[in-house]
């Protein structure tokens, strides 16, 4: 490996080491380090999301699924797009309005359930430990690339930095760092965009060239059918509107227009960027025909065409983007565990000191859970997230819209809602894994038809609470909401 290559990547490393140091001196307490102290700027919040999404997953999962299947996959990205929309405009300021820390909490409060805590914080745990695992794939991918590191290794090195990144920065670190890879990866994208489409004979030779090769490639499903193309746009918007990971950064804004402006920000920025990671992994269909592993299709192709720095800084920012993926599943896991769980059960009387103290060492427990799901590496990265965004869309993104528009759902309603889209969602994966349910039919489907169902006939069924219409009408009237900062 070439030194501009090597300085490119060490260079974003040393950023990243005196962010984590800046951080480290700002988190002293549960509102810094949990919630950033609630003074997140909307270019912070965009940075945080947009590399949430962007890093390893963009440069090795999502290229993989290009290559390898087509156009259909903007689908995904469709879902992807309508959840931010959804989330920025319709529902990140409602939870900023609310004013807490973790979505537990706010749907504990919602419908006056106090239970609602530590049962949805152990579903938020679950997929937030498959999440951390498909990032701690794209590590080892990414290291096993750059540095010829055994993958297991370069995974359990993955393993450690992430934990020393997360127990020493808190969300502080989180949103500062995220903004760096975005910015980064986003400058490298437009660098290696027109490199790499050259370098494959132009645009009009690599359509011509996939069309008589793929004739479906750029249909509106690539062959994937209809049907499948609709799951993904509902898995993904869904999924994305039930990340905690993704809400829980609504809490760290300084006020509510600044999620606007996030939004906005988002708007411009997500789908154009993904034009030029589709063109790119159109282009390796000519560059790389027998590419043996198709998640790798970026590394080779950065390696084998980009300038030496450019190189250098792109893998630096995958990495810095999946790491900060990482912190903040890792956060976001810690937090709910700790806080809707360890002080809502075990001790309710906990010092701020004891809660930082319990939430670093379940930051090290969560990180040791997820890494032989990297290593084991049960599915494509895509695969995976797909796995994770249908229980968080089927257990939690439906509940948590209908809880902000919908005035007469009850408590018992949402546990309806939660409990039917979790069990449906994982039986039914589970069905297809040993061949009892037929693959051709994803469970969101039937999972968001049952989950709505019942949350309008058990909401019919029963009565919502006093304190349930009056939070309803806290979140409906900015002007009254109550800014609780307390744990």
């Amino acid at each position: 490996m070439s030194f501009w290559t090597l300085f490119g990547f060490f260079l974003v490393v040393a950023l990243l080491i005196i962010v984590v140091i800046v951080a480290y001196t700002k988190a002293k307490d549960v509102n810094s380090f949990f919630i950033a102290e609630r003074k997140a700027p909307w270019y912070l919040i965009v940075g945080s999301l947009m590399a949430s999404t962007i890093s390893g997953a963009a440069f090795l999962g999502m290229q993989a699924s290009f290559y390898n299947t087509g156009a259909s996959v903007f689908w995904i990205l469709i879902g992807c797009s309508l959840g931010f929309f959804i989330m920025c405009f319709f529902v990140g300021p409602k939870l900023r309005r609310f004013g807490k820390f973790t979505i537990p909490q706010y749907l504990a409060e919602r419908f006056d359930s106090p239970l609602l805590k530590p049962v949805f914080s152990l579903l938020v745990t679950i997929w937030m430990v498959i999440l951390m695992g498909t990032l701690y794939v794209q590590g080892g991918l990414l290291f096993e690339s750059m540095f010829g590191f055994n993958y297991s290794t370069s995974i359990l090195i993955i393993g450690v930095v992430t934990v020393l990144l997360t127990v020493f920065g808190g969300m502080i670190s989180v949103l500062n760092s995220d903004f760096i890879a975005m910015f980064i990866l986003l400058i490298v994208s437009v660098i290696a965009f027109p490199i790499i489409i050259n370098a494959a004979g132009g645009w009009g030779e690599i359509t011509t060239f996939v069309m008589a090769e793929s004739p479906n490639f750029f249909t509106n499903t690539s062959g994937v059918g209809t049907f499948a193309s609709l799951s993904w746009v509902i898995i993904w918007s869904l999924g994305y509107l039930g990340h905690p990971g993704f809400l829980t950064r609504f809490f760290t804004a300084k006020n509510e227009r600044e999620i606007i402006k996030a939004g906005i920000g988002i708007s411009v920025i997500y789908l154009p960027f993904w034009i030029m990671i589709f063109a790119t992994a159109t282009a390796a269909k000519i560059l790389y025909p027998n590419i043996a592993d198709a998640e790798t299709i970026w590394m080779v192709s950065m390696v084998d065409y980009a300038p030496a720095f450019i190189v250098g800084l792109g893998m630096a920012a995958i990495f810095v983007g999946i790491l900060s993926s990482v912190n903040t599943w890792l956060l976001t896991a810690a937090t709910s565990l700790t806080l809707d769980i360890y002080k809502t059960l075990i001790n309710k009387n906990a010092s701020e000191k004891r809660v930082l103290g319990y939430s670093k060492l379940v930051i090290v427990i969560l990180a040791v859970v997820a890494i032989p799901i990297g290593i084991w590496r049960p599915a494509s990265i895509i695969e995976m997230m797909n796995i994770a965004y249908a229980i968080a869309g089927s257990a939690g993104g439906l509940v948590i819209l209908l809880s902000m528009y919908y005035r007469k759902m009850t408590k018992e309603a949402a546990w309806s809602g939660i409990i039917s889209g979790a069990a449906i969602a994982i039986i039914w994966r589970l069905g297809q894994g040993v061949g009892f349910v037929p693959n051709n039919i994803d469970p969101i489907i039937p999972t968001l038809a049952i989950s709505l169902t019942l949350i309008i006939i058990v909401s019919k069924m029963t009565q919502p609470s006093k304190k349930t219409l009056n939070m309803f009408s806290r979140l409906q009237q900015p002007e009254i909401a109550k800014k609780s900062t307390t744990l």
